[in-house]
């Protein structure tokens, strides 16, 4: 079967097409042969993003930026087409940023946690994250002016040093530095020469520290006992002190019902009569003893021997 020159040109150029076809999609890193999920994004600025950059999920390259165009809002609308084999859920976060210090601009998609899914076409929140190069060039200009205002300090430092640092001064320095030296050279001669006897020192030193230590561990139980003992007589002393606080208070609630009054005692302390009367009956024994000491029959006359015997 013989074809015609116009369909072998038919043939070729539908050919030619589909080839067309599958290259672009294949240079765009597109699915040939299956439908991908296309969302888009908006980003405040796109320095370093590119049409063909990846897409990645979890650090796998699931996609490939589509096109790029202005927003009415002077933003930039970004479109991906991801290779997913389900589309991913509501709430999930674009993040333009940079993998690498060497490597190009890429959009890392954070997964959310909705039920829901981004339908074709839908968006999805896209934020730039500069990258270190990125804020370490913003903040080169601050870091430069820091370390230059410290340079002109450390200039005017070493100048006013200088100033300082007269002929003068300079030979006073020197000679302070070459007495330094010199004290150190004798006494680093008086050490050498004295090497044996900080030695001998040292060991009897070490000697002692071992037999003091020595002593203490075989008088430890001698310490603990008397220890023991000295915390017995501090219990002794306690318990003392406490009878003694008793007593003192019970004399003085005593002494104040005394001077209250109250009792026997009490009565006769602070009641006048009493002292009187005794003092009346003290005199009144003190006559009678001296009558019956002085003429003893006037008292015994009235008494017959037998009621006396």
């Amino acid at each position: 079967m013989k074809f015609s020159s116009e369909i072998k040109v038919g043939i070729t150029v539908l050919l030619a097409a589909i080839a067309a076809v599958i290259g672009f999609r294949f240079m765009s890193d597109v699915p040939i042969f299956r439908q991908t999920l296309q969302i888009e994004t908006v980003f405040d600025r796109v320095d370093g993003l590119a049409v063909g950059s990846q897409v990645y999920i979890k650090g796998v390259k699931v996609g490939s930026v589509g096109n790029m165009q202005f927003t009415e809002t002077d933003s930039v609308q970004v479109s991906m087409r991801l290779d997913v084999p389900n589309s991913i859920p509501r709430g999930s976060v674009a993040l333009l940023t940079s993998l690498g210090l060497i490597e190009g601009k890429s959009i890392v998609i954070e997964l959310g946690d909705s039920d829901e899914r981004v339908g074709f076409g839908e968006k999805i929140e896209g934020i730039y994250v500069e990258s270190m190069m990125e804020v370490l060039g913003s903040k080169g200009e601050e870091l430069g002016e820091d370390v230059s205002a410290s340079l002109g300090e450390l200039n005017q430092f070493l100048r006013q040093l200088n100033k300082t640092l007269d002929d003068d001064t300079r030979v006073t320095l020197n000679e302070s530095l070459e007495s330094t030296a010199n004290a150190t050279r004798r006494i680093a001669g008086l050490l050498e020469g004295k090497e044996n006897e900080i030695s001998e020192a040292i060991d009897a030193a070490s000697s002692m520290l071992v037999q003091l230590d020595s002593l203490a561990t075989d008088s430890r139980p001698q310490i603990e006992t008397l220890m023991a003992s000295i915390q017995e007589n501090v219990d002794d002393l306690e318990n003392l002190r406490t009878e003694l606080e008793t007593t003192t208070t019970s004399l003085n609630g005593i002494l104040q019902k005394i001077e209250n009054g109250e009792g026997t005692i009490g009565k006769l302390v602070n009641d006048p009569a009493v002292y009187d009367n005794i003092d009346e009956l003290t005199k009144e024994l003190t006559k009678l003893i001296k009558g019956i000491n002085e003429n003893p029959g006037r008292y015994l006359r009235h008494m017959s021997l037998i009621e006396i015997f």
